[in-house]
């Protein structure tokens, strides 16, 4: 199996490499805004060509003024892509004309040897030899005027790539949980075995500034994402692939999730859309909070998105190594996270320092052990050998002098799962009569670090009807 090769874009701030990376892929991947700098990271995806397939690389600009704190980190992470890469195209403003810094990174592109392709953007007027001249007198060739913005002639930087791309590969997503009622066993069987054969799927979240690029950083062990002090850096969600002890681990790490009403920049807007989505993409969260700032309004608001969207959960509290020790002895700070928040019991709680490697490798140990749960499928019967004597001692309440019935309860869907209770009148089962079964499941069978959605259903009157008499 060929892998589709890495095509790198580069180029100076705002000459459209996202914009462009966008339209080569026929969606918007990357964070798009009319402003210099805002592309930080390197940002990889797959895409295709006709039959063709190849990967993409966003970077930031080249160079950046000495005023921009970030300019050192982003143009070393733009170095390290084209070294990376097995093709480059670069991208030069048509607007602004050929630049000493044009020749200075084409002279770097030259020398590595690397098929490559010399693009102008901007170029939206009938005058397009005209622009293109300026860029021909220096030298620049194989060269190609386009118009991201627009898709004018960017299917010519493709067409000088295609003796590099093999057929396209067949891929799937993360797809979604599995009904049992939907599939055959043998279907079941199979969707489970690929399933869990796959690299686990980690996406990596919390509030800005919590150090999320730096353990990641710390597990891949190269600067592969920019790291700063600077909350909100890390803006795009960035895919990263971690070996643990000969086993793969698919990590993403997301941009800094803030409350909707603060977010002021587009690009900041974008990155919280894009997080969601990762979650979405992913089997396990990872919630990062800071030991030093303790549980806040903003990591519970995390925390619930990754509960509504019923993934596996693992509280991760880095930053330990700046606690007193004698804070860390008497009263660690996820032990009054448990006592004050019950409903994050089920979720593993554990310390760790991005910074110093600390405890990261529990990490691991967490995954494997959400991930078993996340997979775990419960048999109807032992589920109903379990519920239904309970419901015998203690039923729920009438519901206008009308017995409320527990017929039988059953696991209807896995990653994520989704326990079904039949009943004949749903509005009789209260939130607090749900949550007393979901306990009692629990103590049986632990789920742990997933939070699994406890449905009521109502059975049919025909069903109803059989099973009373």
């Amino acid at each position: 199996m060929k892998i589709p090769p890495l095509i790198a874009i580069l180029g100076r701030p705002n000459v459209g490499k996202s914009t462009l990376f966008n339209r080569l892929l026929s969606r918007k991947e990357a964070i798009v805004e009319d402003r210099p700098g805002v592309t930080r990271d390197r940002h990889y995806s797959q895409g295709t060509y006709g039959r063709k397939s190849f990967r993409l690389v966003d970077t930031g600009g080249i160079l950046f003024g000495d005023d921009h704190p970030l300019g050192d980190s982003i143009r070393k992470q733009a170095l390290f892509a084209l070294e990376e890469a097995d093709a480059i195209i670069y991208v030069m403003d048509g607007r602004e004309g050929y630049l000493p810094v044009d020749a200075d990174v084409i002279g770097r592109i030259r020398r590595s040897g690397k098929p490559a392709v010399f693009a102008v953007n901007k170029v939206d007027t009938v005058k397009t030899e005209e622009v293109l001249s300026e860029f021909h007198r220096h030298g620049v060739d194989p060269l190609v005027g386009i118009s991201a913005a627009h898709g004018r002639n960017v299917d010519a930087i493709l067409d000088a790539f295609m003796d590099l791309m093999p057929d396209t590969l067949e891929t799937y997503p993360v797809d979604p949980g599995i009904r049992f009622s939907d599939a055959s066993e043998s279907d079941i069987q199979e969707w489970l075995k690929r399933r869990i054969s796959d690299p686990p799927r980690v996406a990596v979240i919390g509030r800005p500034n919590v150090g999320k690029s730096t353990l990641i950083n710390r597990l891949l062990g190269e600067e592969r994402l920019v790291t700063s002090p600077i909350p909100g850096t890390t803006r795009d969600a960035i895919d990263t692939l971690v070996t643990y002890r000969n086993r793969n681990y698919h990590f993403v790490d997301t941009a800094g999730l803030r409350k909707k009403g603060k977010v002021a920049e587009a690009s900041e807007l974008y990155a919280q859309i894009r997080t969601d989505r990762a979650i979405c993409e992913s089997e396990i969260a990872v919630v990062l909070l800071s030991a030093e700032d303790g549980l806040t309004d903003g990591d519970l608001r995390i925390i619930r998105q990754v509960i509504d969207h019923r993934r596996g959960l693992i509280l991760a509290w880095n930053k330990w190594d700046i606690l007193p020790e004698e804070d860390v002895r008497s009263s660690p700070p996820f032990r009054d996270v448990r006592e004050r928040y019950p409903f994050l019991a089920f979720a593993p709680m554990f310390g760790c320092s991005a910074l110093t490697g600390f405890h990261v490798s529990q990490l691991f140990q967490h995954i494997n052990t959400v991930r078993e749960w996340y997979f775990t499928r419960i048999p109807t019967s032992e589920l109903n050998a379990l519920i239904l004597p309970l419901v015998e001692s203690s039923p729920p309440p009438r519901l206008k002098n009308h017995p409320v019935r527990i017929f039988y309860v059953t696991q209807v869907q896995i990653a994520p799962s989704v326990i079904m209770v039949f009943v004949n009148r749903p509005e009789g089962i209260s939130l607090q009569y749900r949550q007393f079964l979901s306990r009692k499941i629990r103590e049986k069978y632990a789920f742990t670090g997933v939070p699994f959605l406890l449905k009521i259903q109502a059975k049919s009157r025909r069903d109803r009807d059989s099973s009373e008499k």
